[in-house]
């Protein structure tokens, strides 16, 4: 009998939270008025048919009666899902972030690269972004100024950064800093976190050779700075050292030092291991560990041909071979000569390489705590140079991941049936929210669909979303089918299937330091 009334008492409750205040909803003035949709939300696992009343920038209301407002969308046989939260663009450029929209992101943020100045990166999207964004300290742009001398401005992977230090030696990748640099690029790190930067990135995968005690010295400041650690952790490797070896690296640094952290696309680094991997971060994370897992649903990679990564030796590391690298500009397939040329003459461009085994991706897709991330590329044209914003869909040269992630997942792992809607959901959104939530407290409102919550939306049916980009030239950067409407803070972007010209609602989200 007891059962039977605390049962009642919720259902009671949640009819109150969909519902609402009828009289309340009468008199209110909805800006924008989503009726008859499928409203799922990841934080509560609500999932019902019903009306969302939107606001300013928030959501409203959550409710069964008929409303209207200003502008009123019919989403029948669709899914409202709290808009998706990307941690990881490396294309923060008009035409890249246009792509992204209609893969159903509200948010593309650089977590793993970051910007050195974090303002400059602030000042370059301000006033211009479609998509709220934010950036990282990007610890590998304080390495080129410190190392190499060189200038990144905020937006090291669109300027040609790391083609500038190819002139310098590439020390930042392959140097080994004295004290005296590691007292400068930790001063650099906290002026970033005091400018607004989302956590450390850490990208020593790019610079394997790089000492210990100055990323503890790192793992040091986000402790002292309450903020957290991203990383792409040293090797990609089947052989010893392994990308295993690496992840334990930057767990060990996280558990030791209390910080949160956040590992990038996991089976890119852990190949075979990334199960155990996986099962390594559970165990830490059941032991008051904060630290989250995150992939993209590809079994190709992609970077700049210079890395480090392609030093002598990575056939075997990697288990690849020419045959397994495509050229971005081009679409064609490396050799050993053409192989040796770009590395030589174009260090800064990018190549595709075929190097997860889709066994080892589909564990992380459907583990439940495994976010999403694109590690989206920027699309470049046949000379190698960004594109112009209205450049038509498809001219972008470039790995798909860049456009077509989210559609990929949900398309995958709705087919696949291992998880709830709810779960899926989760891992493009309220997960990515809640890890930053403690730094940024603005996301505490976002990847959440709730009364109160920030109206970023996304509407997709789930019959046809997919992504359409592929690896074929011509193809790289065509736009996911199936995201009807997206919203974001409360500005229609995306008004059936079709991009919302001169819509810029785009906000900063930014880290708020609370010294230890």
């Amino acid at each position: 009998m007891k059962r039977n009334f605390y049962t009642l008492i919720v259902f009671s409750l949640l009819g109150l939270f969909v519902s609402g205040c009828s009289q309340e909803h009468k008199t209110t003035e909805f800006d924008v008025v989503i009726n008859g949709v499928r409203v799922i939300d990841p934080e509560t696992e609500l999932d019902t048919i019903t009306n969302i009343g939107i606001k300013g920038k928030e959501i409203v209301a959550i409710t069964s009666e008929d409303i209207s407002g200003s502008k009123n969308i019919d989403a029948t046989g669709l899914i409202a899902a709290p808009g998706f939260i990307d941690l990881h663009v490396h294309g923060q450029d008009p035409y890249s972030e246009k792509i992204g929209v209609l893969d159903g992101r509200t948010s593309q943020l650089d977590l793993e690269a970051g910007a050195i100045p974090v303002s400059a990166y602030y000042d370059y999207k301000a006033g211009k972004s479609i998509t709220n964004y934010g950036t990282s300290i990007g610890h590998a742009f304080a390495r080129t100024l410190v190392l190499d001398g060189v200038e990144s401005h905020g937006i090291g992977l669109l300027n040609h950064t790391l083609e500038k230090t190819a002139a310098t030696g590439n020390l930042w990748a392959s140097a080994l800093a004295t004290d005296a640099q590691l007292d400068q690029i930790d001063k650099l790190v906290v002026e970033g976190l005091k400018e607004g930067g989302l956590g450390i990135g850490l990208m020593v995968g790019y610079y394997p050779g790089a000492r210990s005690d100055g990323l503890a010295r790192i793992a040091k400041i986000a402790k002292q700075y309450n903020s957290f650690l991203t990383t792409h952790t040293r090797y990609i490797s089947l052989t010893q050292p392994s990308g295993m070896l690496g992840i334990q690296e930057m767990i060990s640094l996280a558990t030791s030092y209390d910080v949160p952290l956040l590992v990038h696309h996991v089976p890119t680094n852990a190949l075979a291991d990334t199960k155990a991997v996986l099962e390594m971060i559970d165990s830490a994370n059941r032991h008051g560990a904060n630290i989250v897992g995150e992939m993209f649903p590809y079994d190709r990679g992609s970077t700049f041909i210079g890395t480090e990564i392609l030093k002598e030796g990575w056939q075997q590391r990697m288990d690849m071979d020419y045959d397994d690298i495509t050229w971005v500009e081009t679409g064609e397939t490396l050799t050993e000569e053409t192989f040796n040329k770009y590395r030589q003459e174009r260090p800064e461009g990018y190549f595709i390489m075929r190097h997860i085994k889709e066994k080892d991706m589909l564990v992380a897709l459907r583990h439940p705590a495994v976010i999403i991330g694109s590690d989206g590329m920027v699309f470049v044209d046949d000379d190698g140079q960004l594109l112009p914003k209205d450049a038509p869909f498809g001219a972008g040269n470039g790995h798909p991941r860049g456009a077509g992630s989210y559609g990929s997942y949900l398309r995958m792992a709705i087919d696949d049936g291992s998880l709830s809607l709810p779960k899926i959901l989760a891992k493009t959104s309220y997960l990515p929210a809640k890890l930053l939530e403690n730094v940024a407290p603005s996301m505490k409102k976002r990847g959440r669909l709730q009364v109160g919550a920030y109206s970023d939306i996304t509407l997709f049916d789930p019959e046809l979303v997919d992504g359409m980009a592929g690896y074929e030239s011509g193809s790289n950067s065509l736009p996911s089918k199936g995201f009807m409407h997206v919203l974001v803070n409360g500005q229609i972007v995306v008004e059936n299937g079709t991009l919302v010209a001169n819509t810029l609602p785009g906000e900063p989200i930014r880290g708020e330091i609370l010294q230890n």
